[in-house]
This record gives structure tokens, sequence and C-alpha cells, in this order.
């Protein structure tokens, strides 16, 4: 029989991506969400769950091996929802999952965290190089959102040293954007949400294979870029001069296609952490949508 795996926020971009590959995988797969899955929902079981509501998570859990945990409000929830809102799901309704889980003997849990717990670790200092961010870099959320993930990863940590085995991943920006806006934003914390879905099975795998509990730590999931740490000050003041030594057609391709960077650099992330201890690697990213331009495609 299959391990059953649980999706929480299921009907959501990381759900979506998330539900065929764990059923492409070998796992059963039980999707929870308030909303409706529409297509996601093919070859799965569906729930309605709201995790905020502990009786409702506990019954989910029946027969569950282990958790993808990716119910959340998020960055972009700032603008029309109170503070409050966020601490009672992406805090409250994590101690619901996490709970829940270790008492139905649920073996492991991947939390969906983000980028956005490093705060004010990711600002670049004035007339300085851009930041390499990396995972032992202190979490200084900057607002409720990062602060509720905060709170969150450490759950975490907490419920696996009582026996679930746990990790963080930590997403760059994957919602859905047009074509061009999605290439990119690979330069500035962008990552394809089906690598996202990719670390997800790996980290999933990695919890199940090891030892019955104990935590991974956090790991960065976005895209892969070669900036090395003396870009950094050039990343900040002229990003395509160095865009244009890595791909000295980026410049013309992106010209082309009317396509402009963001701004300055100020800060890269350094996933090598998750290529080490999960085995994970983005197959998309900056230089996949260059290829696209090259052949004139709209799609990676």
């Amino acid at each position: 029989m299959s391990d059953l795996v649980l999706v929480t926020g299921a009907a959501g971009t990381l759900g979506r991506a998330v539900l065929p590959a764990l059923l492409e995988a070998g796992f059963a797969v039980r999707a929870g969400d308030l909303r409706p899955l529409g297509d996601a929902s093919d070859g799965v079981e569906v729930v309605e769950l709201d995790v905020r509501d502990a009786g409702a998570v506990a019954r989910a859990m029946d027969g569950v091996t282990a958790v993808l945990h990716g119910a959340a409000w998020h960055g972009i929830h700032l603008r029309d929802h109170p503070p409050g809102d966020f601490w009672d799901l992406n805090a409250t309704g994590t101690f619901n999952v996490y709970q829940a889980a270790l008492d139905a003997g649920v073996r492991a849990a991947v939390l969906s965290s983000t980028m956005g717990v490093y705060g004010e670790s990711r600002k670049a200092p004035d007339g300085g190089p851009a930041v390499r961010i990396h995972e032992d870099l202190p979490l200084l959320p900057g607002d409720v959102y990062g602060a509720s993930k905060v709170v969150a990863e450490e759950l975490s940590r907490y419920f696996a040293r009582r026996g679930l085995a746990g990790a963080c991943l930590r997403y760059g920006m994957f919602v859905p954007e047009p074509f061009h806006h999605a290439g990119i934003r690979f330069l500035y914390g962008g990552v394809h949400e089906r690598d996202v879905a990719e670390a997800n099975i790996l980290a999933l795998r990695r919890l199940l294979d090891g030892p019955a509990d104990g935590h991974l730590g956090g790991f960065n999931i976005e895209s892969a870029l070669p900036w090395e740490d003396a870009d950094g000050l050039a990343l900040r003041a002229d990003p395509m001069a160095v865009v244009g030594r890595y791909w000295p057609d980026a410049p013309g391709l992106l010209e082309r296609a009317g396509v402009e960077p963001w701004g300055p650099i100020n800060e890269w992330y350094d996933i090598g952490r998750a290529a080490d201890v999960l085995g994970w690697r983005p197959r998309w990213g900056f230089a996949e949508y260059l290829a696209a331009l090259r052949d004139g495609r709209q799609e990676l």
C-alpha cells in the first residue's frame, strides 16, 4: 500500500503543482483546502479542510504517513488582511496541523516557508554589495507574514524534537505570472512551481527514508544563478552588465522582447544546501527563459 500524504492548502499554486508530482512519485494523496480544487483533484482524495479547525485537522490525519503543509496567508495578502489573520492561519493553523500529525503517528511533515523569514538580513547596506542569502543568516522578519513563518518554522523544529521529522522549505516567488514577468523574476528570487514541487518530493523522501525523527533544517528554494560574491557591487550598480558577462546575448534578447530589469539586484540566494542535503537542483530559471527567447517560444 502506498504511503498517504496529506497536502494542506491544496488548491493553491503549490498544491496544483505538487499533487500530480506526488501521484507520479507513487504516493497516495489526500488534498485538503476550503476552496475547490478543480482539475487538480484528479486521482486524489479531496477533503474540505480549514487548518484553523483543530477537530477537522485531526480527522484529516487518519491513515496519513506524511504531511506537506502549505496552507497559509502570503505576503501578497498583507494589503488586505489584518495581522491577526496571519497568526490564526500561519501560526495557530500550523500548530493544529503538527499537533494532530504527532497525535496520529504521522512520520514526517514538510513546511512551506518563505524567503520572507530573513527580513532585515536581506537588506543590502548603503553603498555595499548585494547580499548572498544563505540559511545561516539570522531570521529577522520585517512584517507579520515573515514573523508568522518564523513561528511556523520553530513549531516544525519543536515537533521534530517530539518525534515528527521535519524540514522547512523557504520559497522564492512562484505565483503564476505572465511569461516575461516570470522570466525576469528569476533574477530577483523567483523559482518555478514545478521546481518547488520537486523540492517537496525530495524533502519528503529524505525524511521518510531517514531516521524516525529529527529535523533537516531550512532550505532556500529559488532558481539557480551564477553570481559570485565578487559580483555583489556590480549587481546593484549595473545588473545588466553582470547578466551580460554570464549570458552575452541576454541584453539584446531582453531588449527585443521589450523586457527591462526591475532595478538593482540587491540580494541573491545560495541554494547549495538544498543540493547537498536533498539532492535538489532546479530545472528552470533565467537561463531557460533566455533559451525560450532564442527559440521564439512563450513558455519554458
